[in-house]
């Protein structure tokens, strides 16, 4: 797979640079709309940073995916796409990966242990609920920082 760049997001149809996929991570790939994330640009690429998941467009019939824009919080939900504190942690279910289905920070969160707890989430944490699509079983993984 290649990601062409625009090196002007305003001139999307003028000069571009081609990375191939030893520069980048592909978050997520539903055909027609990639999400990767770069941890490797050129020097000529200035409007966005390493590490920044980038929305792209995959070229009718190709491996080619043009970078547009920066990819929304709405868009990592609708793809379904995790953002690991740590590292990818997908549980299996039935012989199968289970789907994800959505992360809840902790800051949305009672950040306070309950009562008698021994031990709690400290500094920053993330916790992941997968489901399983052949039966009804569930499963959450908690990281942290």
């Amino acid at each position: 797979m290649q990601a062409v760049i625009p090196i002007d997001p305003a001139d999307p149809e003028g000069a571009t640079v081609t990375l191939d996929e030893s520069h980048f991570e592909v978050l997520g790939d539903r055909g027609d709309v990639v999400v990767i994330q770069f941890h490797t640009l050129t020097e000529s690429i200035d409007w966005f940073e390493d590490f920044e998941l980038m929305y792209c467009e995959r070229q009718p019939g190709s491996d080619i995916i043009r970078v547009v824009r920066l990819v929304t919080d709405e868009e990592l939900r609708k793809y379904r796409i995790p953002l690991w504190m740590q590292g990818e942690e997908v549980p299996e279910c039935c012989g199968r990966p289970k789907f994800f289905v959505g992360q809840i920070d902790d800051d949305d969160l009672c950040r306070e242990p309950p009562q008698g707890a021994t031990v709690w989430w400290h500094d920053l944490a993330r916790f992941y609920v997968f489901t399983c699509p052949y039966c009804p079983e569930v499963k959450a993984v908690g990281q942290q920082f």
